[in-house]
């Protein structure tokens, strides 16, 4: 779990520590073409390499430390499917390296000095959903901590024919301030246009988060923020109606929270 309160929110960097032991000290991947490793790094083990494909007890190590940081959702089964690529792809996105699904040697140190997330602080809003549009990812805050960091994929910023409108119309998702205001149960298909969604929450009149069978790296929507459908799932018990949504595409200054007030001391005079 991550921290979400302070100047700005600061990630927790103990959590990871017994899971990099592990990891830094664990053989390669069992796979069609064996994982590799780099040399010792700064007095750290030979990093392990790993690829889609791989498996065995480096890819649960890796599992492990994916979820302990808040990327990965799913069972710790040692399989480098696409559940597990989609988390390393978050986390690409996160420190900002190259939107790739291959887990590099340093990523292991990476992930163990993991920076700080770069979201506001809104001190006011312990729940909400933080839509970063620069890296293209959604972070779920609850009780100012830090559930989930989501790869997503949001308005393409392309012209595309609106056969609901009957004209020309450029994909976008909006910036500002909202809040979730219903949702829908399951596969959702729409009778004009025959695309289908899943899960989906709205957040305005024309857009939501939903889950969809393709979600690319880089921004492909029409201009809802689109999410794998496993996490769509896990979604569901941490969103609720009234939930607020914020959408950016800079880290937003938000002022600091107000001083508390004076408290009386023993004798009844205000402190100061």
């Amino acid at each position: 779990m991550v921290s979400a309160t302070g100047s700005r929110a600061t990630r927790r960097l103990g959590v990871l520590t017994a899971v990099m032991v592990a990891a830094l000290g664990v053989p390669s991947a069992t796979a069609a073409e064996p994982a590799g490793e780099l040399l010792p790094v700064n007095g750290f083990d030979p990093l392990v390499r790993l690829s889609p494909g791989d498996t065995g007890s480096s890819v649960e190590v890796l599992q492990q430390g994916l979820i302990d940081a808040g990327f990965y959702r799913r069972p710790v089964d040692g399989i480098y499917g696409s559940e597990t690529e989609m988390a390393v792809l978050a986390f690409h996105k996160y420190v900002g390296l190259e939107r790739t699904t291959s887990w590099n040697g340093l990523d292991w140190i990476r992930l163990r000095l993991l920076p700080d997330p770069r979201i506001p602080n809104r001190h006011d809003e312990p729940d909400r959903v933080e839509v970063d549009i620069g890296r293209q990812l959604i972070f779920i805050i609850r009780d100012h901590e830090i559930a989930g960091v989501l790869h997503t994929s949001t308005g393409g910023a392309y012209t595309y024919f609106s056969e609901r409108n009957g004209t020309y119309v450029r994909a976008g998702t909006p910036r500002g301030d909202y809040s979730l205001r219903w949702r829908q149960y399951g596969w959702v298909c729409d009778r004009t246009t025959g695309w289908c969604v899943y899960k989906y929450w709205a957040f305005s009149d024309f857009y939501g988060i939903h889950g969809y069978l393709d979600v690319p790296s880089f921004p492909a929507s029409h201009g809802c923020v689109r999410i794998n459908t496993w996490d769509a799932d896990w979604l569901d018990d941490r969103l609720f109606v009234g939930m607020p949504v914020h959408i950016w595409d800079e880290l937003p200054e938000i002022a600091p929270p107000p001083p508390p007030p004076h408290q009386p001391d023993d004798a009844g005079a205000v402190a100061v």
